[in-house]
């Protein structure tokens, strides 16, 4: 697994795993300064969902960006930014702030990692051998998974000596970190020049409703997504401080979770020819299912069919967490967290019964090929779509 590091996706994943870690950092800080320490987890929903709500409208209506700009432009970019504006929060958390400055912030902040986000998915497949996809993606997951062990850890240190604005600066940095190893990789053409942006974008979600296994587990995300991800950003640090009245509780936890995730990508790294994904919990899924889409879908489709996912994952999240937030205020917050796991249960049930949910196969041909353009020149002859056997996967 350790092998595909020797080429330039070496160079990707180590300005990743910084940037990751420094994530990580903000997740502590900037929830326990909000909910806890300015005692309004309300204003935390209302932040969260802003991003997220931005994050949405670039996913649905930008996601041609990806294909029609080189992927390695929108990734160095995009890292580029957001270490700016998380500079500029860290500035703004010195002082009292307006509710709309921070707003538009983390709507800044959730505008970029939506474009970059998908471009990073489609990305990985031009600096790595297809071969190698599986290895490479299992140790951006752990890479992952490792920052949300040390991060936690990290953060609660920043806060605990320092304060929240240190730990924002440290993310900021960890992302111009990132943006400057990518600047060495390869730029590659845009995998899909041709066509208006309101017809590639059309294409995308029209692909994603015709391919029964896109269309119907995003239909599965958006929903437990409601439940689970504002469990753990919103119910999750209140019942930290209840239950252990200390940083290092909600630090604590998010320790544990990282360190069983690391598991599963180090076991999707070896063994994800023969499918161990039930059992293995979210972040297996998450990494199966991103390399589903980078053997199943063509490349040409492949940053729009990704932002696809992703928008319609979240799309259900600004509400769930400007509720969520009020909720945890009044509710116990162990049963949402209680009700999560259940919504987690159900779903995995649902697609370990329905088959067109966990049998994932390559495009049929006519939704593959790309459509001719006016001049006769297709963005993508029919053979660069992928063609192999049908692979299946199982999902939790």
């Amino acid at each position: 697994m350790l092998g595909v590091l020797r080429g330039p996706f070496g160079l990707l994943w180590a300005g990743q795993s910084v940037s990751l870690v420094g994530d990580s950092v903000f997740l502590v800080a900037f929830t326990w300064q909000i909910a806890v320490e300015w005692q309004r987890p309300a204003l935390l929903g209302v932040l969260l969902s802003a991003r997220i709500l931005v994050e949405l409208v670039v996913l649905g209506g930008g996601g041609w960006i990806i294909d029609r700009v080189p992927r390695r432009t929108t990734v160095l970019v995009a890292d580029g930014v957001r270490g700016v504006v998380l500079l500029a929060l860290a500035s703004a958390l010195h002082q009292p702030v307006s509710t709309p400055t921070l707003a538009l912030l983390v709507a800044a902040f959730g505008l970029l990692t939506g474009l970059f986000r998908p471009a990073l998915l489609a990305f990985v497949p031009e600096v790595v051998q297809r071969e190698r996809l599986p290895a490479a993606n299992s140790l951006l997951g752990l890479s992952q998974q490792s920052s949300v062990v040390l991060g936690p850890a990290i953060g609660a240190g920043l806060v605990g000596l320092g304060s929240a604005p240190t730990a924002l600066r440290l993310d900021g940095l960890s992302f111009m970190v990132a943006a400057l190893t990518t600047l060495p990789l390869p730029r590659r053409p845009p995998a899909s020049p041709s066509g208006s942006p309101l017809a590639q974008v059309a294409e995308g979600f029209r692909t994603a409703r015709r391919v029964g296994w896109i269309g119907g587990s995003i239909l599965l995300f958006s929903m437990v997504n409601i439940a689970t991800i504002s469990a753990e950003r919103l119910a999750l640090p209140r019942a930290a401080e209840e239950r252990f009245g200390a940083l290092g509780g909600y630090g604590a936890v998010l320790v544990a979770i990282g360190v069983g995730a690391a598991l599963a990508a180090l076991a999707v790294g070896r063994f994800v020819v023969i499918g161990l994904a039930f059992g293995f919990g979210q972040q297996l899924f998450e990494l199966l299912w991103t390399i589903g889409l980078q053997q199943n879908v063509p490349n040409r489709l492949l940053g729009r069919i990704s932002a696809v996912d992703q928008f319609g994952s979240f799309l259900f999240l600004p509400l769930s967490f400007a509720f969520g937030g009020l909720l945890v205020q009044s509710v116990n917050p162990e049963l949402v967290m209680i009700a999560a796991g259940l919504a987690g249960l159900a779903a995995a049930t649902i697609g370990l019964s329905v088959p067109t949910l966990h049998q994932w196969r390559p495009f049929p041909a006519g939704i593959a090929d790309a459509p001719a353009s006016p001049t006769g020149n297709g963005a993508a002859p029919p053979h660069a779509a992928h063609v192999e056997t049908s692979r299946s996967f199982t999902r939790p």
